[in-house]
């Protein structure tokens, strides 16, 4: 009972919630998730830490990026793709979930091979133009 209470407490934080809609689908790097919801990288990592406690996410280093995607392993990870469904089915037709898809559509299309940038070519999106502007 205290695991499907956990879960539903990470899923009542809206962050935790967009994280997850966005790994529902694919393994993601933080740098990527950075640019899709557009928050600075230690908020998204300390969210992603909090799901990975919980075990709804899974964690893979390769170098010096981090890969997140949801947990495959348990007796839970049938339940919680479910209950992630129907939540994200709602969260999809918002204004904000749509947002968020259009920037990580953006971000992995500049992406080389699927592989993050390197940390001297970061690449940050325009909040207004959703140009490319490096830093």
């Amino acid at each position: 009972m205290r695991e499907i209470l956990n879960v539903l407490a990470a899923l009542g934080d809206p962050v935790r919630l967009r994280l997850l809609r966005l790994l529902r689908g694919r393994e993601l790097c933080v740098c990527e998730l950075v640019d899709a919801l557009r928050m600075p990288q230690y908020k998204i990592s300390r969210h992603l830490r909090s799901l990975r406690a919980v075990g709804l996410v899974e964690a893979r280093r390769d170098g010096r990026w981090m890969h997140y995607r949801l947990t495959r392993r348990g007796a839970q990870a049938r339940l919680i793709r479910e209950l992630l469904d129907v939540v994200c089915s709602h969260v999809d037709k918002t204004r904000l979930g749509k947002q968020d898809d259009s920037n990580l559509r953006l971000r992995l299309a500049i992406g080389k091979a699927g592989r993050c940038l390197a940390p001297p070519r970061r690449v940050s999106l325009c909040r207004r133009s959703y140009a490319l502007v490096h830093i």
